[in-house]
């Protein structure tokens, strides 16, 4: 490896270390500001709403690596051509092929940097960060993991089998307890969901009623009902994609597929996921030819500005077709990897007219 290679990598890096911590203090910020309406609520106030901030951070920074290493990527490379570095590089016998290489190397490294903090770092502070935000807020405890989720509230005992990640329930079961401790009522509901009013939306719900005089059954359609949980508790109990690395995600996938529950919101994570390993090399590349010709004499301001208009466009693009795979029966396969094949081609072309 050349001492060429080392300093564009230093030149991209440097720039995106220092976009990094401007993106991590505003994230953070309008983290921290999200939570003010929920300071005060139970055991929640400003030292929690802190904690949660800071243990979600490593995921919204991973959400936000593409757009941060492009505008890294155009500031670094932008002050190397402005101050005729790149001019020179080429003049002393380096192509333009293999200064693109050496671009690429620098994205792969960043790469696997990504891969630490999005599939070992990020996951389990965002799991820890859910938990103790609900708990704080909402003084309910977990009572175990055995067979789904279980939780207690006043004098019932609730069994979650199964939560999607639209947080609609495949399976509930309530148990109430009596003064002594004894379960004076079971009701089981097919399936059931929280409406926007904390109320348990229950479907084909069967009830038994156990009193001196023996055993009571009903059974109803559909039930509505109070409860003290909302969604955000229910969100413990959620399987959510960005709580999973790369290997827990697919072998959840395997559990869902064997156990016939719909799997495809999880497989288009899977195959986003896998995609955006190839995200970072490829928006360094992308930056590469962005800072000749013309765009050579433009000022840092220009390349953030820039830098933010096409990663934000790749986000939402990335995130609408996440979201469409709920509603329109779309291959999980195209939706994943649809965004970084679009990327490259934009890349290929950008380079073509470059170099005409």
């Amino acid at each position: 490896m050349k001492l060429i290679d080392w300093y564009i990598f230093k030149a991209i890096s440097k720039m995106t270390l220092v976009v990094l911590f401007v993106f991590a203090a505003l994230s953070g910020f309008v983290d921290f500001i999200s939570q003010s309406d929920d300071i005060g609520i139970g055991e929640y106030g400003v030292y929690e709403a802190i904690q949660y901030t800071l243990l979600k951070l490593p995921s919204s920074i991973f959400q936000l690596l593409p757009i941060i290493v492009l505008i890294g990527s155009l500031i670094g490379l932008g002050n190397l051509s402005k101050n005729n570095e790149i001019t020179v590089i080429l003049s002393s016998g380096f192509s333009f092929f293999r200064l693109s290489l050496s671009t690429f190397f620098a994205g792969l490294i960043l790469c696997f940097l990504t891969i630490s903090l999005g599939e070992y770092l990020s996951p389990p502070m965002e799991r820890l960060a859910d938990q103790l935000r609900t708990k704080n807020k909402y003084n309910l405890e977990s009572i175990g993991e055995s067979k789904g989720f279980w939780v207690k509230e006043e004098n019932k005992i609730i069994n979650i089998n199964f939560v999607s990640e639209n947080k609609s329930f495949g399976e509930l079961t309530i148990f109430e307890l009596g003064l002594e401790g004894q379960i004076d009522k079971i009701s089981r509901a097919s399936s059931a969901g929280i409406d926007d009013y904390n109320q348990w939306i229950l479907s084909n719900l069967s009830e038994s009623i156990f009193n001196s005089s023996g055993i009571e059954s009903t059974y109803s359609r559909y039930k509505i009902d109070k409860t003290k949980l909302d969604r955000d508790l229910v969100s413990l109990s959620v399987v959510k994609s960005e709580d999973l690395n790369i290997i827990e995600l697919f072998r959840y996938i395997e559990y869902l597929e064997s156990n016939t529950l719909d799997a495809e919101l999880y497989k288009a994570s899977f195959h986003s996921r896998l995609a955006s390993l190839f995200v970072i090399p490829i928006m360094c590349l992308f930056a590469l030819p962005l800072s000749f010709g013309f765009q050579r004499s433009r000022g840092t301001g220009y390349r953030v500005t820039l830098g933010m208009i096409i990663g934000l466009a790749y986000f939402i693009m990335q995130n609408t077709l996440m979201e469409s795979v709920q509603i329109y029966s779309i291959n999980p396969i195209l939706l994943g990897w649809s965004p970084l094949i679009l990327l490259t081609f934009i890349t290929l072309m950008t380079f073509k007219l470059t170099r005409t």
